[in-house]
């Protein structure tokens, strides 16, 4: 859904960073994304799924803004403050992760495909065979 998905991608499983409890999912329509502030010094308290936490005093952040649920919804920013750069900051480790890790992918792919090059170049060459007339 609008402003779920570029998230969703990112973080793809519930997890507590800080204070912020991220919440992914996705139903039939596409994906969800929701966060929340936790009181400080709290845990999440977990309520399966998509569900809010249980924790009575954690606020949601981000989440549904406009739409019908489960149908045309669309995600953004329900209050402003430090948790959007806090999120922003933890967005952008994430690409660059993510980024690193396709490097390193791509590195090995071209490194994997010139030892096959070199080895079937090696085998095609050593072939010889002694013509009969």
């Amino acid at each position: 859904m609008n402003g779920a998905r570029e998230y969703y991608k990112l973080f793809n499983k519930a997890c507590q960073i800080d204070r912020l409890y991220i919440l992914p999912h996705y139903h039939a329509r596409g994906k969800t994304f929701r966060i929340y502030v936790l009181p400080e010094g709290e845990d999440v308290v977990e309520n399966g799924g998509c569900n809010p936490p249980l924790n009575p005093d954690a606020v949601e952040v981000y989440g549904v803004i406009s739409g019908n649920l489960g149908w045309s919804e669309s995600y953004g920013w329900i209050h402003d403050g430090l948790w959007r750069e806090h999120f922003k900051s933890l967005c952008d480790t994430r690409i660059l992760e993510s980024k690193k890790k396709a490097e390193e992918y791509k590195e090995a792919y071209t490194a994997r495909e010139d030892e096959n090059t070199t080895r079937e170049a090696r085998l095609l060459n050593s072939y010889t065979v002694e013509l009969r007339r």
